[in-house]
């Protein structure tokens, strides 16, 4: 039999023993609809989400109702962009800032809006050691400029990249300012928690939870929350 070891925990990692004993309990035993409310089962399940989500929420010191479960940072990252043409289109506003290093969950969408909907995208290239500048990002709001999406680790190189050095730059500005965190939620958190990063993408995978998990984090801030327009509809709210 062929022995290895297992590099690539940016890839993805294996589930912990205690958290495969929360899924399995609630695959088997306590398996009621979080969406039931006229049983036990269901008030049973909706207790255990709602447990999650406030365990999310401190992670980066945001509120509970701050956290929506998602299948993961493909699915967070496309309602964080895709989930904006509503608000763009009833503000005039058609202008996004990100980078050429993102993964493939924040460039296609962001290309789509450019091909289907008239988004004019920046791209902001990165220096000799795979990092974004600040003062790039910062120089290439507009007006017009609605989102800003910039990963805050690099998947590839593990290049950090400074989320908290531009949400300090964004406090004068309206862009809504998108970080997908699937490589560095649950390992470098500070920068996280810096309340002008509107929206969080979040990858239960990446850090010991089940594949098929993850979250949305869209922060609110003085009253303030990105105006996004789901994708689905139908569903109760997870």
């Amino acid at each position: 039999m062929d022995v290895f070891a297992y590099f690539d925990c940016n890839a993805t990692t294996p589930v912990e023993p205690e958290v495969a004993e929360v899924v399995q309990r609630y695959l088997c035993k306590e398996y009621g609809n979080a969406g039931s409310a006229s049983h036990a089962y269901g008030w049973t399940a909706r207790c255990a989400v709602d447990k999650a989500r406030r365990q999310v929420a401190e992670v980066i010191a945001c509120e509970a109702n701050d956290v929506v479960f998602t299948s993961g940072a493909t699915e967070s990252n496309n309602l964080a962009i895709l989930g904006m043409v509503s608000y763009a289109a009833e503000s005039h506003k058609r202008h996004i800032v990100t980078t050429t290093i993102e993964h493939k969950a924040v460039l296609e969408p962001v290309r789509r809006l450019a091909a289907k909907h008239g988004f004019e995208i920046t791209w902001i290239s990165p220096d000799a050691r795979g990092c974004i500048r600040a003062s790039d990002v910062l120089e290439a709001i507009r007006p017009d400029t609605v989102l800003i999406s910039v990963m805050q680790v690099n998947n590839e190189t593990g290049a950090i990249q400074p989320v908290d050095e531009i949400a300090d730059g964004l406090q004068d500005k309206s862009a809504y300012f998108h970080v997908d965190a699937a490589q560095g939620f649950g390992k470098c958190l500070e920068p996280l928690r810096n309340r002008r990063i509107d929206l969080i993408s979040v990858s239960g995978h990446k850090l010991f939870a089940p594949k098929g998990i993850g979250a949305m984090i869209a922060r609110t801030c003085d009253g303030r929350r990105a105006p996004l327009t789901p994708l689905m509809y139908g569903a109760a709210r997870s």
